[in-house]
């Protein structure tokens, strides 16, 4: 599907580097913008690296399909129980609603608020409004000497936008490096996988097929608390196609708090529990 960028095409770079993956590159066009997150996703990292998780405790597939959707699990929606109506498995089992009125609640909450009605809208939103590694990884390349696309086919209102864009991303590039926004997509495309097998918009077959891409990407992070950071650095680049830098730190510091309760949660990401698929990409 077509992303944001797909509809311009263009990049630039510079830069100090605060990882072994960056500074071994030469960087081409990186002008990070100066915001201040990257010091706090610095801070962010060296926070959850402290926390000793283990790196990855087997667990099986339904467990990792629930702890990947773990921050859009701590919402409320209608029609599944929310935490504090289930028990300690909360966090590591796929819900399901528990009769025909709810999941017609859950159902029309999905077509109300997303336009979700079947698998095929469900995975249209996913790409379309929720997806921004995609982007990043256009910045990737323009940054590591192998642009996607040529710059110059962008047009007057579309240069400036991705220059700010893909700027702003560089300031975590040194500390996410390709892992990007990765976590983000993940996560909540997850969250929407989840709540569709919920109220049987998804079939089990059809749940299964679609989580199988995410359950192989997801397999680039060392632990949750790699996850966790990626998860802040996609919803902060979210937050900004639709708004502006200043408005970005009500976000951040929900989005913290989110995946610091999972993660100080033992029977969440706490609990280090990983399934590595078949297609394992670490």
């Amino acid at each position: 599907m077509m992303g944001i960028l797909d509809r311009f095409r263009k990049q630039d770079v510079g830069g100090d580097a605060r990882s072994d993956h960056s500074a071994a590159l030469q960087l081409k066009d990186f002008h990070p913008l100066d915001t201040g997150f990257d010091k706090k996703i610095l801070a962010l990292s060296e926070e959850f690296g402290k926390m000793e998780l283990p790196d990855r405790i087997p667990c099986d597939r339904d467990q990792f399909i629930a702890l990947l959707a773990g921050v859009p699990a701590l919402r409320k929606t209608p029609g599944i129980p929310g935490p504090g109506e289930s028990g300690a498995d909360y966090f590591t089992t796929l819900p399901r609603c528990a009769s025909p009125e709810a999941e017609a609640e859950c159902r029309a909450h999905l077509k109300k608020v997303f336009g979700i009605t079947d698998r095929q809208t469900l995975s249209d939103f996913c790409t379309k409004e929720i997806c921004c590694n995609r982007e990043y990884m256009d910045f990737v390349g323009f940054w590591e000497g192998n642009p996607p696309f040529d710059m110059a086919d962008l047009n007057r209102k579309a240069l400036p936008y991705f220059q700010e864009m893909r700027d702003f991303s560089a300031e975590f590039y040194p500390i996410v490096g390709r892992a990007g926004y990765l976590a983000w997509d993940i996560c909540e495309c997850m969250g929407h996988l989840r709540t569709g097998y919920a109220c049987g918009i998804l079939t089990r077959e059809e749940l299964d097929e679609m989580a199988d891409y995410w359950i192989a990407q997801a397999q680039i992070f060392k632990n949750w608390a790699d996850f966790a950071v990626s998860v802040v650095c996609g919803e902060l680049y979210w937050d900004l196609r639709g708004s502006s830098v200043s408005g970005l730190h009500m976000g951040f510091d929900l989005w913290t708090r989110l995946v610091r309760t999972l993660l100080n949660d033992s029977n969440a990401w706490g609990s280090g529990m990983w399934y590595e698929s078949a297609g394992n990409l670490s």
